[in-house]
């Protein structure tokens, strides 16, 4: 059986840090939808692992939420976001309308 996606997904391609316990490394945010993330990283990891992630946004602004990791097919993973503050959210959601802006504007 596959893996069902509930929303879209938007590209972002943006730098990140993973990090497990003590254990942090470097990683590249592929795609987020209001309820996962698709990254790429020489962090092993595995199904059911937990995760804290922090993308950089612009003008040195971050987004920071809790992941558990869905499916991996290494060197990229798919996870759910597990926790994520209300400010973190609304970042999120910004990523999301400045995408929908974009893309019509590009029509």
């Amino acid at each position: 059986m596959g893996f069902k996606r509930k929303g879209s997904r938007v590209e972002v391609s943006r730098g990140g840090r993973l990090q497990r316990g003590a254990l942090s490394a470097p990683c590249k945010v592929l795609d987020v939808s209001e309820t996962g993330v698709q990254i790429e990283s020489r962090l092993f990891v595995k199904s059911g692992d937990a995760l804290q992630l922090v993308i950089e946004l612009e003008q040195g602004r971050t987004l920071t939420c809790g992941l558990q990791v869905v499916h991996v097919r290494s060197p990229k993973f798919g996870s759910k976001i597990t926790s994520i503050s209300p400010e973190d959210r609304e970042r999120l959601t910004h990523i999301f309308d400045d995408h929908v802006q974009s893309s019509f504007s590009r029509r």
